[in-house]
């Protein structure tokens, strides 16, 4: 008590010059508009240079949340995508019909990624416990990833567009010439695109996506553009390089992309071969 006495006593000219501004500050405020003005403007920056480390700390904190559910809109509105593109490719089927939803995508995390091997394999922390099955296609922000490889409860391996003897079905976007895409091993940003035959027109900058005729990526996804191609002088078929839209190198979040139709497809092809025979 005797020390709260002193130092009451001591700091007394200041402590009263703080009474009287306050009085003189509240005077300010409720008879004039200008000073009420003014001291809510001095007010808000005072108030946000408080709150903005506390804000800025629990931001960060919420990151993972934040990431979380950001990925779940973006699954959701991809989803959405692939089936409005089969409701446009079929303009005669109604429009509110359930059989139209054959695409479910689900958000995963990459936790291991390999791409300086012949053969590359990633790792996704999404497995059979979360709806991840074998074979279902893996797409990133900006194109074509792999194929679901194996699965335990809580984790999935990825066969990597970057893997050697795997060839995917792709066209070109603006003439639909279709052709087959695979890596040659070196370069994890390039791939070669085969099987194109010279009566179609190409150019630099063309826009290769998936074509659809597999079981595995729906139709029309991107994959990249052609940065450069040879004619062969006598006829047949070009050889194509493109440019990936993705970069494998630098992954996080992937798509993975259950289409409920593959049974179906996979059934009626196998028909067709038991067919021919």
């Amino acid at each position: 008590m005797q020390w709260f006495l002193t130092t009451l006593i001591k700091y007394k000219n200041f402590l009263f010059f703080i009474v009287l501004l306050g009085i003189g500050i509240v005077f300010s405020s409720t008879g004039s508009n200008f000073h009420r003005t003014k001291l809510q403007k001095f007010g808000h920056i005072i108030s946000g240079e408080l709150f903005k480390p506390i804000y800025n700390s629990k931001s960060y904190l919420n990151l993972n949340q934040t990431n979380e559910l950001l990925l779940k809109e973006n699954s959701h509105l991809r989803q959405e995508l692939l089936n409005y593109k089969k409701l446009e490719a079929s303009k005669n089927i109604d429009p509110l019909d359930s059989s139209l939803s054959d695409y479910l995508v689900h958000s995963a995390e990459v936790v291991r990624n390999n791409y300086a091997n012949a053969r590359n394999v990633l790792i996704l922390d999404k497995g059979g416990n979360d709806g991840i099955k074998k074979d279902m296609s893996v797409i990133g922000p900006n194109g074509i990833i792999g194929i679901i490889k194996q699965t335990s409860p809580n984790f999935s391996s990825v066969i990597s567009i970057l893997y050697q003897d795997f060839k995917i079905n792709a066209k070109l976007m603006h003439t639909g010439a279709f052709g087959s895409l695979y890596w040659e091993g070196r370069d994890p940003r390039k791939m070669m695109f085969s099987d194109v035959s010279v009566i179609n027109k190409i150019a630099k900058g063309d826009t290769i996506v998936t074509g659809g005729m597999s079981a595995y990526f729906p139709e029309g996804i991107p994959i990249g553009k052609i940065t450069k191609f040879e004619t062969p002088t006598s006829g047949g078929y070009y050889i194509i390089e493109v440019k990936l839209f993705n970069n494998l190198t630098n992954l996080e979040h992937v798509y993975v992309i259950d289409n409920k139709s593959r049974s179906e497809f996979l059934d009626l092809q196998k028909q067709d071969k038991n067919a021919s025979r």
